[in-house]
């Protein structure tokens, strides 16, 4: 058995909240609960007494009702069904009356990283109040939904929680993605009201979006009201907007001095949406409840992270990815959110340890891959931290923390540092395995499933694979999290096809994984063809639409390819006839990704090809690809009308 690579002090494990909680659980139960194993053991059993300690411990507002969990069977999840309850009332219920930072911003200067600005709790809340009355004199109710195009900072966070304390729903893009990836997401939903940046700052310099904003807001003809995040109106985007739809500055909505008056709703009624990849199609609109985010993120910003009145949560994110929904929960435990604004190698690889010391977090998370390049370029992480520095915890997720660079981190920051590797997804906005701060950490996998969550690995064959055997990571029971449904999907087809196809009941999440002798989880990669890039799951088929109608593209397929310690997007091409795949035409292909799509999307190889493989009914075929490139197995090899064309990808593709 090896050793493990972070220890927890015993002092410091006995007054983490998950010790605490420990003690609670056995209270509960009636018996003696002395770890976080016998605690899951327990709540598997009695979800409907774990879930209720979970509400009664970390005092949850709202009328919660008799019953905590109905039995069911998946897809269906049915928590506290006589429950009233309001997400942002409860982010914003340690603040009230409170003068002690709620939020600080961090972002890009001039001449590097810049204090942008401290927002009190008392403060956050007015502001919210004056964004939620806005909304209601613009005439938006329960279930509306609002749509917001801001990167990371106090205004995004403002709107988000102004729009949930109506009991609208909020879905968020960032600014770098094209008008038409943007409206493939909230086109779907017809949002009534839309928040948008028209410029933001990325890596020392300032992009314009205007043009792209205007665009977003002709191809939402449900709009009602558009909230421009600028000091002044800007004329492009005004003479762009419809007649009959009201525009202003955010500023002009966040004026008054009142306080928000929060809609209790029941339990399941949707807080945000969010889209996934966009593999196969448009991107999925998943739906997902507003008391299920919350007590699920408490149990994980609370227990796991070990997150605690007056710390301090750092957590690198844009507002397209789940970890912005994520992290802006650690207001409900009390403790500040910092948030960071810009590139994560802003103005040097450590950037993000340097803001940490700025802010003087206690926490602190970010993708994998960073650290995979701090460790290559060999950083000093203590210069950036500071030696006398708060911090406790670095939370890692977007991609398997490889187990060099889990070794070094906890060589630069010493024991008294937790390394917390965590995965879950878009899916469940949420963690499905992580780490935990009564429990060793082993590098190269994460302590176990998160509490109240049945996560196991399952073989090939639809059972449970021995210790050291890789398979399917999948949940067996319901938790709060799992999905209203999917946008546009009444049957709930889409939902059972998505994730309980392979075994009825069960959900299988797509990653490979193997379960170790210590009984932690180690995610070996995604096991569908969806894209997954520095943590950012991306969509194939978001590539093929914005190389539509280029010139030189007869037809492409783009796939994941193993390298260095991450994965990178090859695109395959079969150019027109008589067109040359020279440096031109592969500049003209990448800036076309990146103008209808984001700078995430472009691919890092461009390889030209004759021929794409295709099933018999004429679907290229992004797996075989990617597991014939990878010397794997091609599995269904039968299926394709042109099985030869592998023969010919695999010899070009650089390796």
């Amino acid at each position: 058995m090896t050793e493990p690579t972070w220890t927890p002090d015993p002092q410091a494990a006995a007054e983490t909240r998950m010790a605490h909680f420990h003690a609670a659980a056995s209270r509960r139960a009636g018996r003696a609960l002395g770890d976080s194993v016998a605690v899951q053991q327990w709540a598997l059993e009695e979800l409907d007494a774990f879930w209720s300690l979970v509400w009664d411990e970390f005092g949850v507002v709202g009328e919660r009702g008799p019953v905590a969990h109905v039995p069911t069977t998946l897809p269906q999840a049915v928590f506290f069904p006589d429950a009233r309850i309001n997400l942002a009332e409860n982010l914003l219920a340690p603040w009230a009356d409170s003068d002690a930072p709620a939020v600080v911003w961090v972002g890009e200067g001039d001449d590097g990283l810049e204090l942008r600005e401290v927002v009190s709790g008392r403060e956050l809340r007015r502001r919210v109040g004056s964004f939620a009355r806005r909304l209601r004199a613009r005439g938006v109710s329960a279930g509306d939904r609002v749509g917001l195009v801001l990167p990371v900072g106090p205004d995004a966070l403002v709107c988000t929680l102004g729009a949930l304390a109506v009991g609208a729903v909020v879905s968020s893009v960032s600014p770098e993605f094209g008008a038409p990836a943007i409206l493939d997401r909230l086109g779907q939903l017809a949002p009534t009201v839309l928040v948008a940046a028209p410029s933001y700052r990325w890596n020392g310099k300032r992009f314009h979006r205007a043009e792209n904003v205007a665009e977003v807001a002709v191809g939402l003809p449900s709009l009602t009201w558009v909230a421009l995040a600028a000091e002044d109106l800007d004329d492009v985007i005004v003479d762009a907007i419809p007649e009959g739809c009201g525009v202003e500055t955010l500023a002009g909505a966040l004026d008054e001095d009142v306080q928000p008056e929060f809609a209790r709703l029941p339990f399941d009624h949707p807080a945000y949406v969010l889209f996934s990849s966009g593999t196969t199609g448009k991107p999925k609109c998943l739906i997902h409840r507003g008391g299920g985010v919350l007590l699920k993120h408490l149990v994980e910003v609370g227990l796991h992270a070990d997150v605690r009145p007056g710390d301090r949560m750092l957590f690198y994110t844009t507002t397209s990815w789940m970890m912005w929904n994520w992290e802006i929960s650690t207001l409900a435990l009390g403790a500040t959110l910092v948030l960071h604004d810009g590139a994560p190698t802003y103005p040097g690889a450590a950037a993000l340890f340097d803001s940490a010391r700025l802010t003087g977090a206690t926490h602190l998370g970010m993708g994998a891959r960073l650290l995979d390049h701090m460790r290559a370029e060999g950083v000093g992480l203590r210069e950036h931290v500071g030696a006398d520095a708060p911090l406790r915890q670095v939370l890692v997720t977007g991609s398997p923390l490889s187990v060099p660079t889990a070794h070094w981190l906890a060589e630069q920051l010493g024991p008294a540092v937790m390394i917390n590797p965590i995965s879950g997804g878009t899916d469940l906005v949420g963690v499905f395995v992580g780490g935990d701060p009564t429990r060793p950490f082993h590098a190269g996998e994460m302590a176990g499933p998160t509490l109240g969550t049945a996560v196991d690995v399952y073989a090939d064959e639809g059972v449970r694979a021995v210790d050291g055997e890789p398979g399917e990571l999948v949940c067996l029971q319901p938790f709060p999290t799992v999905p209203v449904g999917i946008w546009g999907d009444p049957s709930g087809e889409r939902l059972r096809s998505a994730y309980f196809d392979v075994w009825p009941g069960i959900w299988v999440h797509g990653d490979r994984s193997v379960r170790s002798e210590h009984g932690g989880i180690a995610i070996l990669g995604r096991s569908d063809a969806t894209l997954n890039v520095a943590g950012v799951r991306i969509g194939t088929a978001e590539i093929y639409a914005a190389l539509a109608e280029h010139p030189a593209v007869a037809d492409c397929l783009a796939f994941g390819q193993e390298w260095d310690g991450d994965t990178r997007i090859v695109l395959l091409v079969v150019p027109t006839a008589g067109t040359a795949l020279d440096e031109d035409v592969q500049a003209s292909i990448r800036t076309s990704i990146r103008r209808a799509c984001s700078p995430r999307h472009v691919p890092a190889v461009i390889v030209a090809v004759s021929d794409l493989p295709r099933t018999q009914t004429g679907k290229i075929s992004e797996i075989a690809v990617r597991e014939a490139v990878h010397g794997r197995e091609v599995k269904g090899l039968s299926a394709l009308a042109n099985p030869s064309s592998l023969d010919e990808i695999v010899a070009a593709v650089p390796r």
